[in-house]
C-alpha cells in the first residue's frame, strides 16, 4: 500500500506540475482563477488517469475501459470539487487576511517578480496548491478502492 501511495504520489506530483504550469499561464492571460483551475484540472486528469492506469494500478486492470474511466472520472470531478472550494476559500478569505502580513507581502512579491506577473495571480497559484494539496487524500483513497479496486476482490 505505502509503494503503491507513493507511485500515486509521483503520478499526482506530474498532473500537479501541468495544472499548475496551465494554471498560471491561464491565469496570467487574465482568465478568471475558477475558469482556469478547470481548464487545468482536464489537462492534467486525462494525464493522471493515463499513468496510474499503466503504473499505479497496472496489477489491477489490464486494459481501459469505458467503465473504468468513467469510475475515474467521478472520483476526480468530486476531487476537483472540493479542490474548486479549497481554492474558493483560500482565495476570497484566507489569502486576504494573510496579506497584512509584511512576510507574506514579501513573498508574493518575490514569487510574481520571479515568474513575471501580478501579484493576484500568484496569491491565485498559492492557493491552488492548497486545493490541490486537499483533494489528493480522497483522490488516491476513491480511486484505489472505487476505480482500480482489486479485480480479483470482485469474481
Amino acid at each position: 500500500m505505502i509503494k503503491r501511495f507513493c507511485k500515486f504520489c509521483i503520478v499526482g506530483g506530474i498532473g500537479t506540475i501541468i495544472n499548475l504550469i496551465i494554471f498560471a499561464i491561464l491565469t496570467t492571460k487574465g482568465i478568471n482563477y475558477l475558469t482556469s483551475a478547470i481548464i487545468s484540472f482536464i489537462v492534467a486528469v486525462t494525464s493522471n488517469y493515463t499513468l496510474n492506469q499503466l503504473w499505479v494500478f497496472s496489477d489491477r486492470h489490464k486494459t481501459h475501459s469505458k467503465k473504468l474511466w468513467l469510475k475515474f472520472m467521478f472520483v476526480s470531478i468530486f476531487s476537483l470539487g472540493i479542490n474548486i472550494l479549497t481554492l474558493f476559500i483560500m482565495e476570497r478569505f484566507i489569502m486576504l487576511s494573510l496579506t497584512k502580513y509584511d512576510w507574506i507581502k514579501w513573498i508574493i512579491n518575490t514569487t510574481s517578480t520571479i515568474i513575471k506577473t501580478k501579484p493576484t495571480n500568484t496569491t491565485a497559484i498559492y492557493s491552488q496548491c492548497f486545493g490541490i494539496a486537499t483533494s489528493m487524500i480522497f483522490n488516491f483513497v476513491g480511486n484505489n478502492c472505487f476505480t482500480f479496486k482489486n479485480s480479483n476482490i470482485q469474481k
